[in-house]
């Protein structure tokens, strides 16, 4: 049998052992505290931080997974493509925006990605999707390398044929006029072409009146100027 003071004194070393460690762990924390107070204070804070732009980010773009994520491969990230034959969509007026997904959608505008997509979309989603983008900032068309003398004589042409009225004074669109400002080359080339030729029309007919009376080469001019706003 065991002895009755032995097991006694067991217990009291046991109990000076978790008295002990339990000071040492404090001691180790308030020294923690000390010495990385500031940093864990600091991250903290990033945490909130983080948390708060997860939050904003969710406001603006919606819950994932998103409608705008499919949209990356052509259009780039937030609606900044690098390539020159696809739409800029960042800073595009949300009615514009609507309209052009609805118009795909209906196939009053035809295109064998976009069509297929906005058939699939909801009006939810189509408002959504107008809204981000319409959010976004457009970027500089820094992988355009424009010809001056084009630029020039394109200049000359967005004034003569008072481009502004409808797309505003910097190009920047408003309402149910797109942003021509930074385009893609490429893409404002063929959408010119495209209404030179009837392929696409807008509701007033204004685009086709003005591009109809424009050379090969004044679309040309006009892309270059255009992009390398």
């Amino acid at each position: 049998m065991m002895n009755t003071n032995t097991t006694t004194k067991s217990r009291g070393r046991g109990k000076r052992i978790l008295v002990l460690g339990g000071a040492l762990l404090l001691a180790a924390v308030v020294v923690g505290g000390v010495m990385y107070g500031p940093e864990f204070y600091g991250l903290l804070q990033f945490g909130k931080q983080l948390d708060q732009i997860t939050q904003e980010d969710t406001r603006v773009g919606g819950p994932w997974p998103r409608v705008s994520e499919v949209c990356v491969s052509c259009h780039g990230y937030e609606g900044n493509a690098r390539a020159q034959t696809y739409p800029r969509l960042a800073g595009q007026p949300e009615a514009y925006l609507k309209k052009q997904l609805t118009a795909f959608a209906s196939g009053e505008r035809s295109n064998s990605t976009m069509t297929s997509l906005a058939a699939s979309m909801s009006q939810h989603e189509i408002d959504g999707l107008a809204a981000h983008f319409s959010k976004m900032t457009p970027l500089p068309n820094t992988t355009f390398q424009a010809d001056p003398a084009r630029v020039a004589r394109g200049e000359a042409l967005v004034k003569a044929n008072n481009c502004a009225a409808c797309h505003g004074q910097q190009l920047e669109g408003k309402d149910l006029y797109p942003r021509l400002a930074g385009q893609g080359y490429g893409y404002l080339r063929d959408q010119l072409n495209n209404f030179k030729s009837g392929a696409r029309r807008d509701a007033t007919g204004s685009m086709t009146a003005v591009v109809g009376a424009l050379s090969q080469q004044d679309i040309d001019d006009l892309a270059h100027y255009i992009a390398s706003r």
